[in-house]
């Protein structure tokens, strides 16, 4: 979030920590900055607001933030993606290969070549010498 909009979001909310704001404004208010939000600012957001629904408030979100809003048999939840759910296993060797030149791994891929070659060529030195 810009400082711009940070300043302008402090004149109608406070700011609890960076980024996140409280309120109690009316429905007219709350539209027309969602609509500044998401139109004008096209930033991540979400918004809780007070709502008569069986929760007592509704969500809003646009863009992709960092939490995923669930619809649990009318129950709203907040989830927040598994990082680790995404990963890859490494199952062989051979998906070492996988890593591309702008990889953080791409020199451990190279070192660790290096290393089995040394290896390789320690003990055949070492069998040819017996």
């Amino acid at each position: 979030m810009k400082t711009s909009q940070r300043g302008e979001m402090s004149r109608l909310a406070i700011e609890l920590k960076p980024g996140v704001f409280v309120a109690s404004i009316n429905a007219r208010v709350r539209d027309r900055i969602w609509k500044k939000i998401s139109e004008e600012w096209k930033s991540d957001a979400i918004m809780l607001y007070s709502s008569n629904t069986e929760q007592g408030y509704a969500i809003r979100s646009h863009g992709d933030p960092s939490r995923e809003i669930i619809d649990f048999d009318g129950l709203l939840l907040m989830s927040k993606p598994d990082s680790k759910r995404d990963q890859k296993v490494v199952t062989s060797i051979s998906d070492f290969s996988m890593a591309t030149e702008d990889s953080p791994f791409s020199d451990l891929k190279g070192f660790f070549n290096e290393k089995a070659n040394s290896l390789l060529l320690e003990t055949g030195e070492s069998k040819e010498q017996t």
